[in-house]
Formats: structure tokens, C-alpha cells, sequence
């Protein structure tokens, strides 16, 4: 280790300064007798301002200042050093009185002869971007950890209740609030609190409860206003019912989040606080994630009940089905049926005895027959169509065309069959559809169009009636709908009031 760094010396001068650390060199008394440039620029001081200073007195925080005595003392008198070769962190203090944290190394300098009183250097780098760093891996770290908790209950698929309260919570801590709510819009003038957290002794605004969006300009008034995530630094001067309810819990200030369903605003994310100082800046992006967590779980559970919905339809459809076949075969074929086989026993029974009359009870039984076969033929068309496995579907189609009692305009554009049951889903939409126009519509003319695009065969049917058609009103295409989708299609209805109804049905060809 070289000697004390002298003035006269330009060269040691020059890398003294050239550090990267700060450099500062102390004799026996404590008395600082040289830095280098980065001394002065981090304490804040010119160094004919601290050569000659006590160093505790100028750079030390006056807690600290007895134990670095104390240290020095006793190396002094004993020779042992508390801190040689191994950095230790602690405070710094600036000129301006600011205390910031630094890693600091102290050593002895030899001197050129033993009388001679010790001198020590220290190296002192502050570590203010590197506990930064630090602490925001550590932040980053724990959000990623919560992310990932929440994210872990909503591929579960637990219920949407179980999902929020995990939200708010989670965001509550992260941030370091004392209350955090999720709220669903129910227009510009108010929301209602779907669910929230709180830290113990803490209000907080009841979960089911209903707050009023007045012209107040609170946090869940700007989400809404905006569509982007907001905040509020104060609730103080705010004017307004719900400013006025949150000032009066003890809150200051909040942040939050917009929530998106398909696109459109569903709700909002709010963490409030009931300390005096605001969010830190940036706080309102972080709750950003959490937003769309709770919008996916809003989704699944939308999706399950649309699920759920569409089973239960697919259900009652096979159900009303049956009871139809049911009430068909009784009504029909069956009484033609036990008609057809009293009038045999009545055949039977004159055969000898009156031949003629046995004759006619033969000619009426044979015209029972026939009824009661084309009965069958009728119900089994309703079943399925003899017509759309013999000769497909244009035939079909074209079939249920003339039948109906308005003109209908048939243009099919098909090189090859489709799968069956995707022929039959289609054959089963135009059906549906042409029902609809001849019994809702009061159209006088339809036109149906298939045909192979894009690897899909599409069907349309469109009317020129009253339009206003409802797919949940229980005219059946609810059913065609759950029939669709079931075979990874897709179902379209558009029926604006007075301009008809356009029924569109994409099914995968392949």
C-alpha cells in the first residue's frame, strides 16, 4: 500500500481521483486529511471544506458517531480493527443534512516510521441505484408471485367470488393499501361493490352495497370517464356524495384499474389508502395485470354459464323432442293403427257370414294402412329426412321450399356432400328458419342460399318480414344455436325491427 497521497504528486493525484468509489483518508484523531473527487461529489462538499473536519461531525449520522469513536479508540490502544477488508453498509449524510446509504471499507496505511501516528483510508460507495435495484427485483418478484397465485385460481376455475376476493387482497398487500375493492358499473350514475379486502380495523365500503358515481371526481368516476387507469392523490376538496363517504371512512387518496368484458367496460379495480401520503407513481399500471385476471375469470364464468345454459337448452330440446314424437305417434299412427286392427277383427268376423261387408272392412283397413304410412313417413322426416340421406341436401332444401306457403328462392351451390351431421345441422337451420318467417314474420317471399366457402359450408336465410327476432324468445334458435356450436360452428342472427331477418350458419366442412 503506497503512502499518503501527496498534492505534489500529479500522477498519484490522478488516479486517486480516477476511482470509482469514493476515497477519504483519516489520521489518528478522526480528522479527514484528504478525499478524491468522487468524495466531494457524493457528500456534496469541496474538499478544502473537509480536510480537517472531524469525519463523524461531516459525514456520519450523529447516532453512528459514538460507535466509529469508540472503534477508533480501541484500535488505537489495542490494535484491533472492527472493520478491515469487509465492506459494511450504513448511512451517509450529505451537505444538505440527507441521509443515503453506502458500502464502506476501512483500512490502515502504513507510515514511513513507527513513531509516526497511523492513517487509515476508507472507500466508500454509495449504494442508493443498487438497494433501488434491489428493491424493485423484490417488488417485481412478489407482484410475479401474486400474478401467478390468482392467475393458478382462475385456470382452476373456481368461482368468480372465490377469484375476486383472492384479487383484491392480493393487490391490497402487494401495494400496501389498507383496502382494495372490485366494482361493477351499472351505468354513469352508480357501481356496485362485487367484493373487497380491508386490514383489520379498517372500513371499508360493504361488499353488495351500491355507491353513487356523482360528478364527484373520485378514482372509479375517472376509470369510468376515461377507460384508463387513474388516481387520486386527495380526497380533500372533492365534492360529492361518494368523495364525502370515502373522506369520512378516514381515506386519502386511491388508485385503480379499468376492467374490460369483450371489449366493453364491465368495472374497476380500486385500492385506497388511509395514509396521508399518496400512491407511489405508476402504482394505477401495476393494478393493470390484476384487471385482466378478473376479466378472465369473469369470462370463464360467463362461459360456464353459457355452458351450462346450453346444456340444460340441449336437454329440454331432447326432451321436448321426444314428448313430440311421443304425442305424435299417439295421436296418429297409433290410433290409425288400433282403428286399422279392429277393422281387420271386423273382417274377420264377416268374412263368412257376409262377404261384401267384409270386403268394404278390408278396403277401409287398406286405406287406414296407407294414412298411418304416410303419417310414419311425416314423423320420420321430422326425425330425419329420407329425402337428405337418399339425395342431399339441395334436394332437401328445394323440398322444404315448396312446401311452405310463401315463395321461397332456393340457391344452393354445392359440388360435393358435406359431412352428415353437419348436412343435417344445416338442413335443420333453414327448417327452423323458414318456420319462423312463415309463422313470426309475415313475409311473403324468402330467400335461402348454400354454398362451400373459406372451409365452411355456409347457410343464410333471409326475409323481408317485421325483423325484431329474439334467439332467447323460444322460437328454436336457441336450439339451432346449441346445435351449431356443438359442431364447432357458429350462429348468426341479425334482425333489426321492420328491415326482415338474416339467419347466417357457419359449419366447419372438414
Amino acid at each position: 500500500m503506497p503512502g499518503p497521497i501527496s498534492d505534489g504528486d500529479a500522477r498519484a493525484r490522478t488516479l486517486f481521483d480516477a476511482a470509482f468509489d469514493a476515497i477519504v483518508t483519516m489520521d489518528s484523531e478522526g480528522r479527514i486529511t484528504e478525499v478524491n473527487a468522487v468524495a466531494e461529489r457524493i457528500f456534496g462538499r469541496r474538499a478544502q471544506d473537509m480536510i480537517g473536519q472531524d469525519l463523524a461531525e461531516l459525514i456520519i449520522p450523529e447516532d453512528l458517531r459514538e460507535p466509529h469513536r469508540h472503534g477508533l479508540a480501541k484500535y488505537l490502544s489495542t490494535g484491533e480493527a472492527k472493520v478491515v477488508d469487509h465492506p459494511l453498509e450504513m448511512p451517509a449524510l450529505r451537505a444538505d443534512g440527507t441521509e443515503f446509504p453506502v458500502e464502506l471499507a476501512i483500512r490502515r496505511l502504513p507510515v514511513p516510521a513507527p513513531p509516526a501516528p497511523p492513517l487509515f483510508i476508507g472507500f466508500v460507495r454509495d449504494i442508493t441505484e443498487r438497494l433501488r435495484t434491489e428493491q424493485d427485483m423484490r417488488e417485481l418478484a412478489a407482484e410475479q408471485a401474486a400474478l401467478h397465485r390468482v392467475a393458478a385460481l382462475v385456470a382452476r376455475g373456481v368461482p368468480l367470488r372465490e377469484v375476486v376476493d383472492a384479487v383484491t387482497e392480493e393487490i391490497g398487500r402487494l401495494l400496501g393499501a389498507q383496502t382494495s375493492n372490485c366494482i361493477r358499473y351499472e351505468g354513469p350514475g352508480s357501481a356496485g361493490v362485487l367484493g373487497g379486502w380491508n386490514a383489520p380495523g379498517v372500513n371499508s365500503v360493504p361488499v353488495g352495497s351500491s355507491v353513487r358515481l356523482d360528478d364527484a371526481d373520485t378514482t372509479a368516476a375517472r376509470i369510468y370517464r376515461t377507460r384508463q387507469p387513474a388516481r387520486l392523490d386527495s380526497y380533500e376538496g372533492q365534492e360529492g356524495e361518494l368523495a364525502a363517504l370515502l373522506r369520512d371512512m378516514g381515506f386519502h387518496a386511491s388508485v385503480g384499474a379499468p376492467i374490460f368484458l369483450e371489449g366493453e367496460l364491465w368495472g374497476a379495480l380500486l385500492v385506497s389508502s388511509v395514509n396521508a401520503e399518496p400512491f407511489p407513481p405508476g402504482v394505477e399500471h401495476r393494478i393493470a395485470a390484476f384487471a385482466e385476471l378478473t376479466a378472465q375469470a369473469l369470462a370463464n364464468a360467463e362461459a360456464r354459464e353459457e355452458l351450462r345454459a346450453s346444456r340444460a337448452s340441449i336437454v329440454e330440446s331432447a326432451n321436448a323432442a321426444r314428448r313430440r314424437i311421443e304425442r305424435d305417434l299417439h295421436d296418429g299412427a297409433q290410433q290409425r293403427l288400433v282403428a286399422l286392427a279392429l277393422t281387420l277383427r271386423r273382417a274377420s268376423a264377416l268374412l263368412d257370414k257376409d262377404p261384401a261387408a267384409a270386403h268394404d272392412a278390408l278396403a277401409e283397413a287398406s286405406d287406414g294402412l296407407d294414412q298411418a304410412l304416410a303419417e310414419l313417413r311425416e314423423l320420420a322426416r321430422g326425425i330425419h329426412p329420407a329425402i337428405l340421406s337418399e339425395y342431399g341436401l339441395p334436394a332437401a332444401l328445394a323440398a322444404l321450399a315448396d312446401r311452405v306457403p310463401i315463395i321461397v328462392d332456393c340457391d344452393v351451390r354445392l359440388t360435393e356432400r358435406p359431412r352428415e351431421p353437419i348436412e343435417a345441422a344445416a338442413y335443420y337451420v333453414v327448417a327452423e328458419a323458414l318456420t319462423n318467417v312463415v309463422r313470426y314474420a309475415g313475409a311473403e317471399e324468402a330467400r335461402v342460399t348454400a354454398e362451400r366457402t373459406d372451409g365452411y359450408l355456409r347457410v343464410e336465410v333471409a326475409d323481408t318480414g317485421s325483423g325484431g327476432a329474439d334467439p332467447s324468445s323460444g322460437s328454436g334458435l336457441r336450439g339451432l344455436a346449441d346445435r351449431v356450436e356443438a359442431l364447432g360452428g357458429r350462429l348468426e342472427v341479425r334482425s333489426p325491427a321492420g328491415k326482415g331477418t338474416l339467419v347466417r350458419a357457419e359449419l366447419p366442412w372438414a
